[in-house]
Parts: structure tokens; C-alpha cells; sequence
């Protein structure tokens, strides 16, 4: 009977369930990070969609809430997950009427937020 030696072997299938294990761990937090950054932008176009619908339509003021997260940004301020104001499309269909709303759109990302105007 021969004796192997077999040392080496689990050395290397510990690698390769190491491998496939950062692998979908790194999937996981892509996944994660993506979720996230949808919905903060997604939070973000309500809040901003709500804002306009209860005050005077004003579309740099809605754009900079969903840029920023406030209606004047500070100087050296920099925009949420790196949008431009180009991204952000604010508009409002139907006013003057019964069917005024807010719509904050942000096509690059997926993101479309619409309130009634009061």
C-alpha cells in the first residue's frame, strides 16, 4: 500500500472555497450598495416632489433638494452620489387645474416621484 503525501491538498480547496466565497460576498455588498443609493435617491425626489407640491412651483429650489438635501446648498457643497442638475428633471404638468402635480424624474438612475399640488 502506498502512502501519499496529501498536505498540499487541503491548502488548495481551502482556496477555492475561499475564492468562490469573496466572490459572492462581493456580490452581496454590490447588490447592497446599489440598493441603497436607488433608495436615498428615490427618498430624496419624494421629499423634494412634496416640497414642491406645498409651496410655490420653484424648479431650482426642487432640483437642489434632491441634489443636495436643502434649498441653498452650501458653497463648497457637493451633490448625493454624484448627480449633476442636468440629471434632475422637475416639472409641472397640468397647472393651472385640478390636475396640477409635481413630477421629479432622474431618468439615469430610475427614479420618477410625482405629487398632487395643493
Amino acid at each position: 500500500m502506498k502512502i501519499r503525501n496529501s498536505r498540499g491538498q487541503s491548502l488548495v480547496e481551502s482556496a477555492l472555497v475561499l475564492a468562490a466565497f469573496l466572490g459572492l460576498l462581493l456580490g452581496i455588498v454590490n447588490v447592497g450598495e446599489m440598493l441603497f443609493s436607488r433608495q436615498t435617491l428615490a427618498a430624496r425626489a419624494h421629499d423634494a416632489a412634496r416640497w414642491g407640491a406645498m409651496h410655490p412651483f420653484d424648479p431650482a429650489a426642487i432640483r437642489n433638494v434632491v441634489l443636495y438635501g436643502s434649498l441653498t446648498p452650501e458653497r463648497d457643497a457637493t451633490a448625493v452620489l454624484g448627480l449633476t442638475g442636468d440629471a434632475v428633471k422637475v416639472t409641472n404638468p397640468g397647472c393651472p387645474g385640478a390636475d396640477c402635480r409635481v413630477v421629479v424624474n432622474i431618468a439615469s438612475r430610475g427614479v420618477h416621484s410625482v405629487e398632487p399640488a395643493e
